[in-house]
C-alpha cells in the first residue's frame, strides 16, 4: 500500500503547511490536510486497509489524533510515522526522530519499531478510550496544557511549556487523590501526578521520566505529594536533568496500571491535548504499535 501524510495546518505556530510543501518536492507522496480538531483523527481512521504507513505531519497533537483515528478503525492496522513540524515533537524526539529526512530515510530502509501504547479509559463511562504514545497528566499536567495557549507557544517556543507551567502553578489547590498502582495505594493530597512512556517532555526542555523507553513495557509515574510552591519553584530547575525524581516530595515509581480518583473534578491530558475529567484507569499496552523509527 501507499503512505499517506496527514498533515495539519495549526501545527508549529501555523506553519507546518508551509514546510510540508517544501518537503514533498524532494520526497512526492499523497496528503491530506486537517483544518479542524479531531479531524486528522477521522482521516487516519478512513485510511486504514488504503494506506500504510500513515504519517503525522505537525506536532504531538497530530500525532495524538492519527493514533486514535487508527484505534477508531479498530486495532492499529498501519504503521505510524512521525514526520516532526510541532512545537515540541516530543514523542518524535523520544524515538530518536529529529526531522522529517529521519522518517523518510528510515522510510527507505524499511525501518520500523513497536512502541508501547498509553490506554486511558474514564470512569465516566460516557467519555471515550483514549490512546497516547508519549504520557498521561492527571490533574495539573492537563492544567498546564490548558495554560499553554498557542499565544503562548508563539512567544515563547520551546520554553512554551515552562510558561505554562509557572501560569499554571499559581492558582493550582493539590487535590486529594486516591491514585492505585502495581505497588500499593498512595491516599493524600497530589501536586503533580502524571504517567510517562518516554524521558523527555515540553519540547525537550524536561527530563520528567529519566530512564523511561518508548518500548520498556512500563509505565514510569512521578508523583509530587503537596508542599510549599515557593520549595517548588526553588526545585523547578532539576526537571531538565531529571534530578528532581530525588526530592523528599517526589515518589518515582514504575507501573503497568494506574486507577485515580478525588472528590473533586480533575481534567485528564495525553500527549498535550485536554481528553476528558477524571476518575480514570491508565494501562499501558506493551509493544501495541508499529512506528517508521531508525
Amino acid at each position: 500500500m501507499r503512505p499517506l501524510i496527514i498533515a495539519t495546518g495549526i501545527a508549529g505556530s501555523g506553519q507546518a503547511t508551509a514546510r510540508l510543501a517544501g518537503l514533498l518536492e524532494r520526497f512526492p507522496a499523497e496528503q491530506r490536510l486537517a483544518t479542524r480538531p479531531g479531524e486528522a483523527a477521522a482521516i487516519a481512521a478512513q485510511a486504514v486497509g488504503r494506506y500504510d504507513p500513515l504519517l503525522a505531519a505537525g506536532g504531538d497533537g497530530t500525532v495524538h489524533e492519527v493514533l486514535n483515528g487508527l484505534y477508531a478503525a479498530g486495532a492499529p492496522g498501519a504503521t505510524l510515522g512521525i514526520l516532526p513540524l510541532g512545537t515540541g515533537n516530543d514523542i518524535a524526539r523520544n524515538l530518536g526522530i529529529l526531522s522529517p529526512e529521519d522518517t523518510f530515510a528510515a522510510l527507505e530502509a524499511g525501518a520500523s519499531r513497536s512502541v508501547d501504547v498509553i490506554r486511558i479509559r474514564p470512569g465516566d463511562h460516557s467519555q471515550p478510550t483514549h490512546y497516547g504514545l508519549l504520557n498521561c497528566g492527571l490533574g495539573f499536567g492537563a492544567e498546564v496544557v490548558r495554560r499553554t495557549t498557542p499565544l503562548v507557544k508563539r512567544l515563547w517556543g520551546k520554553q512554551a511549556y515552562t510558561v505554562g507551567t509557572l501560569r499554571a502553578l499559581a492558582g493550582w489547590p493539590s487535590p486529594p487523590m486516591t491514585v492505585r498502582h502495581d505497588g500499593g495505594v498512595f491516599e493524600g493530597r497530589v501536586l503533580f501526578l502524571a504517567a510517562g512512556n518516554g524521558e523527555w517532555e515540553a519540547g525537550g526542555t524536561m527530563r520528567l521520566s529519566p530512564g523511561a523507553r518508548m518500548d520498556d513495557g512500563l509505565l514510569h509515574i512521578t508523583l509530587i505529594r503537596h508542599g510549599s510552591k515557593l520549595e517548588v519553584l526553588r526545585n523547578f530547575t532539576k526537571i531538565a536533568t531529571g534530578a528532581h525524581i530525588h526530592h523528599h516530595l517526589v515518589d518515582y515509581f514504575p507501573t503497568t496500571h494506574l486507577t485515580v480518583e478525588s472528590p473533586r473534578p480533575f481534567r485528564v491530558q495525553s500527549d498535550g491535548d485536554v481528553i476528558g475529567e477524571g476518575p480514570c484507569r491508565v494501562d499501558l499496552l506493551p509493544g501495541a504499535l508499529a512506528v517508521v523509527a531508525p
